[in-house]
């Protein structure tokens, strides 16, 4: 009696999942097999994964059989392809980082002759951000202080990106300018 119930029951989820699946499809469809993501708040890192199929690439069949295998691979489905911004790195001229290595605290200045938005991370070695800043930079001569005398003897790092507030005449490119800065903190150096 109860493999009764038991060969009822898996038929019954069978037909209620096969009525959810349509035998044919006029676009394109991706079907992932597997994927995910990770991002930690903390973390100046995100990671994205999957494995999937959207365009056809290869047939496997017998003659005879009703049974076809396709073989593909991911790729984005997009009508809008955007332009990338060039990112090129601070200049030597660009920034002094002074003292380095450091007690605690210490100050990075910036001298660039372009006006935006400039965005500043200070992190740990393993890529956690300690402290975050944003504001609108005026063109130049900005000084950025900071304290490192809460933390452990370390390296740290100081993430700089300015978005500009124009794009580049000619290619029309919005130019950003990103690097990052080595900090050590040795308190008991001195």
């Amino acid at each position: 009696m109860y493999q009764i119930y038991k060969r009822g029951f898996a038929f019954a989820l069978l037909l209620m999942i096969s009525s959810m699946c349509s035998a044919q499809s006029i676009t394109p469809s991706t079907f992932n097999i597997a994927g995910g993501s990770f991002q930690n708040a903390d973390s100046y890192y995100q990671f994205e994964w999957s494995l999937g199929e959207l365009s056809l690439i290869s047939d496997f069949a017998k003659p005879d059989s009703s049974l076809v295998m396709t073989h593909g691979v991911l790729q984005p489905c997009t009508d809008k392809v955007g332009k990338s911004p060039l990112i090129v790195f601070f200049e030597v001229g660009d920034y002094k980082l002074f003292p380095n290595p450091t007690k605690g605290q210490f100050e990075v200045d910036f001298f660039v002759r372009q006006t935006g938005r400039m965005e500043i991370n200070l992190t740990d070695a393993s890529g956690k951000i300690l402290e975050n800043r944003t504001y609108a930079y005026d063109g130049c001569c900005r000084i950025e202080r900071f304290d490192l005398t809460p933390y452990q003897n370390g390296v740290y790092f100081v993430i700089a990106t300015l978005y500009p507030d124009y794009t580049r005449p000619g290619d029309n490119l919005n130019v950003v300018r990103r690097s990052g800065f080595r900090v050590v903190k040795n308190a008991h150096r001195f």
